[in-house]
Parts: structure tokens; sequence; C-alpha cells
């Protein structure tokens, strides 16, 4: 990788470090094609492999702060979804026909979430999450999410702090995804949450 992109794309760490979820967003569709095809292969599933990838970069949101210490940014990745891939191994040995015993369950599902629960019911479930956060929480999510707002300019519009600000959105998404959680439903990447707009 030349030098300019890695400059590059330290930048973009350090903003992931700090919280930013669009820089974190930018990483996850970057490394997304090459970490999806490698977890085809490790599982022979599509459906298993975008779980893993979504376990994988929670995961790695979850714990951004060690990234201030990654060099090859692309194998601390790789290691997350391996991790993931030997989880999904294990599960499965265990767990058996749970997954099929679960689709029999769905009407005219075809063993793939996006047949069993289609984007509006998605996001009717989301809404719901968030008129269930207090007050502030669900203000900012929706001037971030609904209005486009960056974290320092919600800071300024609500007068708080920008850590305020950013710490009220994460506990929004894990909450949103508790959820989700609960409703039976995995999403196909956590990053979807950034794109979604509450009306």
């Amino acid at each position: 990788m030349p030098l300019k992109n890695l400059d590059k794309e330290r930048a973009l760490i350090d903003k992931i470090v700090e919280g930013d979820e669009q820089a974190f967003s930018v990483m996850f569709f970057n490394y997304l094609p090459v970490l999806q095809v490698f977890a085809a292969k490790f599982t022979k599933s599509e459906d298993a492999a975008e779980e893993i990838i979504q376990d994988a970069f929670l995961r790695v949101w979850l714990n951004r702060d060690k990234l201030a210490e990654v060099e090859n940014v692309k194998a601390y990745l790789y290691k997350y979804v391996s991790n993931e891939c030997l989880s999904h191994l294990r599960k499965k040995l265990k767990e058996g026909k749970v997954v099929d015993a679960f689709t029999a369950k769905q009407p005219n599902s075809h063993n793939h979430t996006a047949d069993v629960v289609n984007l509006n019911e998605i996001n009717k479930i989301v809404s719901n999450a968030v008129e269930k956060l207090p007050e502030q929480r669900k203000k900012i999510y929706q001037l971030s999410r609904g209005d486009g707002k960056s974290i320092p300019e919600i800071a300024e519009i609500l007068n708080i702090s920008p850590n305020t600000v950013k710490n009220a959105l994460v506990i929004a998404l894990k909450s949103i995804r508790i959820h989700l959680d609960q409703h039976g439903i995995v999403f196909l990447f956590p990053i979807v949450l950034t794109f979604l707009k509450i009306k």
C-alpha cells in the first residue's frame, strides 16, 4: 500500500478511535468485499458470511480504542473475521438443526434474512426502538440519522459536549440492536443502522 494511502488510512483510524461512525462506515465498505469472500469460502455459506462480518465489525467498533495500536488494519480485521468463522463452526456443530427449525416457522422462507424481514418491517421496529429512547438520546439520534447532522453540529444545537453526543449515539445504536434481537432480527451488517432514516 503506497505511503499516501497508509497516511490516509491512519487518519481514518484515528477518527474511528474517537468514535466517528462515518469513518467507520468508510473502513467497513472498503474492506467488506475481501472479508466477505474470505468468510464465504471458510463457511461455504453466504448467509453465514454476512452474519460473521456483522459480528466481527460490531466487535471491532466496540473495541475501537485498540485500533490506535494496530499497524496492519487488514490483518487485524482478518483476525476478527477468522475468530468469528471459528465460532460459527463451533456453534454449527453444537446447535445442529436450530437454524432449520427457525426457518421452518417462517412463512415462505428460503433461509435468507432478506426473505423473512423486509426493509419496511425493519424500519418500523427501529422507529419503535427509537421512540423508547430517553428524550435527549432520541433527539440526538434523530438529528444524526434523520437530519444528517455531524457530532459537532449536534453538540452546538443542544449545547452539550461532543463526547456526550458520541456516547449517546453509541448507546442508542446498542439499544436499537438489542430491540432488533428481541424481535428475532439479526442485521446483515451493523453499519446499516447508520443509513436508516427515522421519520
